[in-house]
């Protein structure tokens, strides 16, 4: 099996515009998620994907695989099967490009659900949360799956709510790593999006209205998410040894 990791990368963002070329430690954001990627050994090849020329030139002057996309496609995934339309794998994964100290163990964490089961073709974590504020947050995304791991739903509001008395279930936060087989990729990118979807902002909900399952395999790993310029330092100081994930 052929597996391609992909990090799409655009500049433009509502709350932090230009997030992929921020300097971190010396060096573009995008350089450290790649390096990261690199370290998995399953992965055949790595990729940028974007559509930005600012970007692109980052990544060439940094020598990293760079694929130009359409700017007009509405999430990451939709990005990746651009890519799956023009590169030769199997698999392919999304690799978040916010995330410059992802631990490559979460991303072969996600490629062994696909080792392991050959009938998956679509694939994720999830991690267990207890902080009530965590669980609580609108920007947390949720997810509930069932007792064979495949997804039941995902939100942003609390699930499960844990609002009758007694033995409380387990909460678990969605760990945005995507993996799909290319000729489902394909088919998931040619999908109209959902009202699901758009209702909550999460893109494997278009898949799932449609009656396509969805595998999980809980993490017991952790990263920061750069959303923000304030989540900078607290990189840094994992890079630099100063502070555990």
């Amino acid at each position: 099996m052929k597996i391609i990791g992909v990090i799409p990368a655009r500049y433009k963002s509502s709350r932090f515009p230009g997030k992929p070329l921020t300097e971190i430690c010396g060096k573009p954001m995008i350089w450290w998620v790649y390096q990261q990627a690199k370290k998995v050994p399953e992965f055949d090849s790595v990729y940028v994907a974007t559509d930005d020329e600012r970007i692109k030139a980052a990544c060439e002057a940094y020598s990293m695989n760079v694929i130009m996309t359409s700017d007009r496609h509405e999430t990451g995934s939709d990005r990746v099967a651009e890519v799956a339309e023009k590169v030769d794998g199997d698999l392919f994964v999304n690799v978040q490009g916010d995330e410059p100290v992802i631990n490559p163990e979460m991303i072969r964490q996600v490629i062994s659900i696909f080792t392991e089961d050959d009938s998956v073709y679509f694939g994720s974590l999830k991690k267990e949360i207890t902080d009530p504020d965590e669980i609580n947050a609108p920007s947390t995304v949720k997810v509930v799956t069932d007792d064979n791991g495949d997804a039941m739903y995902f939100s942003r509001s609390v699930i499960p709510s844990n609002l009758k008395d007694g033995r409380l279930a387990r909460v678990f936060r969605h760990v945005g790593i995507y993996a799909y087989k290319r000729e489902f990729l394909l088919k998931f990118a040619a999908m109209v999006q959902t009202e699901l979807e758009l209702g909550e902002g999460i893109e494997p909900l278009r898949a799932m209205q449609k009656g396509y399952k969805m595998r999980l395999k809980e993490t017991e790993y952790t990263s920061i998410g750069v959303d923000l310029p304030e989540h900078i330092q607290k990189v840094e100081q994992v890079i630099r040894g100063e502070r555990e994930l």
